[in-house]
């Protein structure tokens, strides 16, 4: 995780358009994106959303061993819808007898049908969320969710618990390496006992270290609310860029 927290603050820098683009087009292009594929029936809609999504990350910059790695679960999750709806929807022609145990389980032309479309729409979901938070760097995320008006609240909380996320999971590591160091995992007892020490220094390490970043920000002249960032006017690039993907979507739609 700390690696993909690296990639988004470099990418966030980069004059690549997929990831210097308006958050608020990204946000706009994604949410109907997500309306295309759950409202599109049959498979080739979810397939093209897909493969639109790979190529676009691609695009962006994006190692494609990281979008891989991170497609794995909905690829399992995929799997398992498509497995579910082979042996529960019984519609159409009978395509296989499969005996399991007492029972004849029956695979239908209806069942594959359904569970190719689910999973598909189960893809083509996931890939577009990922080309999202993949290329979008938190600040412009934030930037885009006050633009349409989310509580200042929600916003200062998402950002404060994405930064501090990831120093919790690096003073982990570092507490866990040092337990390493003085053989603290040699066997399952010692390791059992040092899983126990490595939570219970966490906890304290976190509340010592809120302590401190409150009274830092305090110094800084926080009140309880963080300082608005100015919402810039949407550049004609990124206004070309909107029309032209809300295009490609309506098309894609059509599709179907």
């Amino acid at each position: 995780m700390s690696g993909a927290h690296q990639f988004i603050d470099a990418q966030g820098d980069s004059r690549r358009l997929l990831v210097a683009l308006d958050g608020r087009v990204k946000l706009v292009l994604l949410l109907a994106a997500l309306l295309v594929n759950l409202l599109a029936g049959g498979l080739r809609v979810p397939l093209l959303l897909l493969l639109l999504a790979a190529v676009l990350v691609m695009a962006a910059g994006v190692p494609p061993r990281a979008f891989a790695k991170r497609m794995a679960v909905p690829v399992l999750i995929a799997l398992v819808a498509l497995l579910t709806q082979l042996f529960w929807v019984k519609d159409g022609e009978l395509l296989l007898r499969v005996p399991l145990l007492a029972w004849e389980w029956l695979i239908t032309s209806g069942g594959v049908r359904r569970g190719l479309e689910l999973a598909l729409r189960i893809l083509g979901g996931m890939g577009v969320l990922l080309f999202f938070a993949l290329t979008t760097p938190l600040p412009e995320l934030l930037r885009a969710a006050r633009f349409f008006r989310c509580p200042p609240v929600l916003v200062e909380l998402a950002m404060i618990m994405y930064r501090y996320i990831f120093l919790l999971l690096e003073e982990g590591v570092r507490v866990r390496n040092a337990q390493k160091s003085r053989l603290g995992y040699v066997s399952p007892r010692a390791g059992l006992n040092s899983s126990a020490i490595l939570g219970g220094m966490l906890i304290l390490r976190t509340f010592d270290r809120a302590e401190r970043n409150f009274a830092a920000m305090l110094c800084r002249g926080y009140r309880g609310a963080l300082t608005d960032v100015m919402t810039r006017p949407l550049p004609k690039r990124d206004a070309c860029v909107l029309l032209f993907g809300l295009g490609l979507l309506l098309t894609i739609f059509t599709l179907r």
